[in-house]
Formats: structure tokens, sequence, C-alpha cells
């Protein structure tokens, strides 16, 4: 993969690769990883001047509608849902302001993230939301209640080894019965399926999946899955 193609999919690839090589060499701890990840990404999410910015996009609002409407596609019913790493909320308010427009379903909205600082301008931009919006580390936390659907953008959250533990703690703890946990929208290149392949190697094969091509680069996509959890 270039590189061109990799500062697309991640603009922090460079970042986060070195942390990584950091934590494998036992130069970290893995609290020290979700220290330093907590410390990087909220100074700067903080210091954009716009929403989108504030909750890791850089592009216009033009661009964040075509690379987050995909979503939309994946709500087939009323409930709850939580935006796992919700950072500022802007997701949230952007598929409440959807979803509305299509007047199909009523969604309530909660968000997790595990830095302080943007949960309080969370919590400041969506007064109305204070109370849905909630400080902790993802694979640790446990809600008080599960929800109808569970969207978490990428398994990045936690170091490459923690990833199927944090998968099945947000099947075991989050996804109410019937609910739906919701992978994405990330970018990963156009002809792999590397995630798909991942996951289905722990015996989880998606329920389903949308593929949307990226106006920007013919070699990106924007893919969504989800998992329809039948069980308690």
């Amino acid at each position: 993969m270039s590189e061109d193609v990799k500062r697309l999919i991640d603009k922090a690839h460079s970042f986060n690769d070195a942390l990584q090589k950091s934590l494998e060499n036992g130069e970290i701890t893995e609290e020290e990883w979700y220290a330093i990840n907590n410390q990087h990404f909220s100074e700067h999410y903080l210091a954009g001047d716009n929403p989108r910015a504030q909750s890791g996009h850089g592009g216009d609002e033009l661009n964040y509608f075509h690379s987050h409407i995909i979503l939309v596609n994946v709500i087939h019913k009323n409930g709850s849902f939580i935006d796992v790493g919700c950072a500022n909320g802007h997701l949230l308010e952007s598929l409440e302001r959807w979803i509305n427009g299509l007047d199909y379903y009523k969604l309530t909205f909660y968000g997790l993230d595990i830095s302080q600082g943007l949960i309080d301008l969370a919590k400041k931009r969506l007064p109305q939301w204070s109370h849905c919006f909630f400080v902790g580390n993802a694979f640790f936390w446990v809600p008080e209640h599960k929800y109808d659907y569970v969207c978490v953008k990428e398994l990045g959250y936690v170091p490459p080894n923690r990833q199927r533990q944090f998968f099945e703690h947000l099947i075991k703890h989050y996804v109410s019965f019937n609910g739906r946990l919701i992978l994405g929208p990330f970018s990963e290149e156009s002809k792999s399926s590397n995630t798909i392949d991942l996951i289905s190697g722990w015996g989880y094969k998606p329920t389903g999946y949308i593929i949307k091509s990226n106006h920007k680069h013919k070699d990106i996509s924007r893919k969504v899955l989800w998992w329809d959890i039948e069980s308690e």
C-alpha cells in the first residue's frame, strides 16, 4: 500500500504505527498506550475550529455527509443508539438530523468517549443530551443498560492483540437482544477484505455490509459492517 493511500485511509497512521511498536517493544505499558492515545487525539480534536474537525474529520460538511450517510442504511427500526468513541457528538447530531428528515424511525442517542475534554465539549454543544454522554475506556466500560444499535468506527481503539476481546466485550455488554453491532464507516482499500476476513475468522461473519466508493480515490472504499445479535 502506498504512503498516499495510507494517509487517505488513516491520517494518523505514522503516530499509530510508532505507538504500537513502542508497546510491542516493551517501551510502554498497555495502560500508557491508552493514555498516550487519549492525550494525542484529545489535543488534536479539541484544537479544531469546527464540529467536524473536533470529531476527527478533515473535510467540509458535504464531505462529512458523503463519508457518513452510509450509516442511515443500517438503521432498520426504532431504538437506542450509542456511538462508541463519540468525540464531540457530531455524528450523533448528524444522524438525528438525517433520520428525522426521513421521518422513518425514532432513535435515542448516547455517546461514550475516553476523553473527558471531548465529552465536556459534547455536553456543551448538545446540552439536551448532556445526561446521555459518558466518559470511559470502551474496552473496560460496562453500560447500565444495553442498546439497540452499538456503533464503533474502528477496532483500533485498542491494541491489535486486544481487538477480538474488544469486539466480544461490545457484543456481551453493549448490544441488546435483537440489537445490532455496527462497525464503521471506515476506509479500506477497495480490493481488500481484511476487516471482514479478520472478524469472520473469529467466528463472527457479518449479517450484512455496505461498500461505497470513495469519490476522491478509486483505490479506497468506505465500508460499514453489522452483526445482528439474537441472544443475550
